[in-house]
């Protein structure tokens, strides 16, 4: 299970575009709207306030998504570990408490 790159699926359900990807396609947008409102003499510091608080809002949920989707691989991985079904044959050992001093 992979949960980075274009067109790879996590679950079968939706292709899933990686994070960076996903930004730079906001950030893109976000310079075309500048840029577009700039020839039309419409930019204002407000645009650009608007713009900038786009930017940081979708960011921060992008870096979410993609740390709970890296979260959740992750977990999968080490449960199919732990219980035997993960292809390669991978052992889990468990590790000795550590000694009372």
């Amino acid at each position: 299970m992979r949960s980075e790159g274009t067109g790879e699926r996590v679950d079968g359900s939706e292709p899933v575009i990686g994070a960076q990807e996903r930004l730079a396609d906001v950030v893109a947008a976000a310079v075309e709207v500048a840029a577009e409102s700039g020839e039309s003499g419409t930019y204002t510091a407000e645009v650009a306030r608007t713009l900038t608080a786009v930017v940081g809002k979708v960011g921060a949920r992008i870096a979410v998504e993609a740390e709970t989707r890296g979260f959740r691989s992750g977990w999968g991985e080490a449960i199919a570990l732990a219980s035997g079904g993960a292809d390669g044959g991978a052992k889990v050992f468990r590790m000795a408490a550590a000694p009372e001093k």
